[in-house]
């Protein structure tokens, strides 16, 4: 199920926008924000919803929060889990029709949906056939069986649709009067949304190698305390949780895949990452993502010594691609009465690589970013020799 929301930066002359798909967990959301440096205030809206069109923009009387649009997204994809039977679907779209106000109510309308009479038929006349089939007009009780085929099913089905409040969606008719609401969130989330860093499947070591499609699985998610680990262990069977087997990983640090794990015993090095990533500031946890980025490829030590080491790279996550970073360059440089407008039109992205390419840095997802031990805005030398030609150019003259 597709559903999407933009996070719009507010302020005046932004137009920063984060798009997520949901349901996700909550430092993917934040991952998405950093991307796109949505870092003040924000707007969240509802930006496309497949299976539910009637949600597509939609605007509550008050503004939800990303934690409720979350929730929200993960009951639609429960209620929508039966590929073949579509009927809660229909029924919460016909709710969605009689509209809305808060996003309260949008998630206990997600409940007790069962309550909604759901017909396949595609017009009045189709229910017209349903109600006489099955007797539902009360005013026809008296009626002869013979005289019933008399009776025209389209101003029977048109007569039941307007006292039952009823609408067709996509070749069914729901019956959305009958709807007997159920309060389940008012004040408090029932479930809160995810916030883990990595995410492991994990399993016993299998007796037979074949068999391992058939092992006892377990969720690990990190950051997580020794204790609960060594409790995950004696669940699959094993002493400890590196003696387990990895069957899959995910990760909310994109740069951190599984290629980053050589062996189980990594696990307590994620976990100590898990636990220091939590506790950095939204733009260093950006600047950790830039450098991996820029490292291309690293492995779970060398990220956490990345993150140890986090002080000796510059890192700047206002610049969004190479023209940006070549004009800031040249501003930089520049003395602070040169005529910025002469900038204009000069080809600063060429100048940025050659600028990167001199201080190992580069340009990443999050922003800038410089090797460790280097500067990002610093004047680039000419090399020896050349300086001496210069000299020697400039004396024979």
């Amino acid at each position: 199920m597709t559903f999407e929301i933009a996070i719009d930066e507010l302020g005046i002359g932004n137009d920063r926008t984060a798009y997520v798909m949901l349901p996700a967990n909550k430092n993917t959301v934040i991952d998405a924000m950093d991307r796109a440096r949505v870092f003040g205030e924000t707007f969240v809206r509802i930006e496309r919803c497949d299976k539910f069109p009637e949600l597509n923009g939609y605007e509550f009387s008050e503004e939800p929060t990303v934690d409720e649009l979350n929730f929200l997204a993960k009951r639609l994809e429960e209620i929508s889990s039966d590929k073949e039977d579509i009927t809660s679907i229909i029924a919460y779209r016909a709710l969605l029709q009689r509209g809305v106000d808060t996003i309260n109510e949008a998630i206990n309308r997600t409940y007790n949906l069962q309550t909604i009479p759901v017909y396949p038929c595609k017009n009045v006349h189709e229910y017209g056939e349903i109600v006489l089939e099955n007797e539902m007009l009360e005013e026809l009780d008296d009626v002869p069986d013979e005289v019933y085929e008399w009776l025209d099913p389209d101003k029977v089905g048109r007569a039941m649709m307007e006292r039952e409040g009823g609408v067709f969606i996509d070749g069914y008719y729901a019956i959305a009067n009958s709807y007997e609401p159920a309060l389940v969130y008012d004040e408090e989330l029932p479930e809160q949304q995810e916030d883990w860093i990595f995410r492991l499947k994990v399993a016993g070591v299998p007796k037979k190698p074949e068999d391992i499609s058939k092992v006892k699985t377990e969720l690990l998610t990190l950051p997580s305390d020794e204790k609960h680990m060594q409790e995950i262990a004696g669940q699959l069977g094993e002493k400890q949780i590196d003696e387990c087997v990895l069957m899959r990983f995910d990760s909310a640090i994109p740069q951190i895949d599984y290629s980053a794990i050589e062996s189980m015993e990594d696990i307590c090095t994620l976990n100590a990452i898990a636990i220091k990533y939590l506790e950095l500031s939204r733009e260093n946890a950006a600047k950790f993502k830039a450098v991996l980025q820029h490292e291309n490829r690293v492995d779970a030590d060398m990220a956490e010594n990345i993150l140890d080491s986090l002080d000796g790279y510059e890192f700047d996550g206002s610049v969004t691609g190479a023209s940006d970073f070549g004009r800031k360059y040249l501003s930089e440089m520049l003395p602070p009465d040169f005529d910025r407008s002469l900038l204009e039109g000069v080809n600063a992205a060429e100048l940025a690589q050659n600028v990167l390419r001199a201080n190992s840095g580069s340009i990443t997802t999050y922003g800038a970013v410089s090797e460790y031990g280097g500067h990002l805005y610093s004047m680039i030398e000419a090399p020896q020799q050349e300086q001496e030609n210069s000299f020697e150019m400039g004396g024979i003259s």
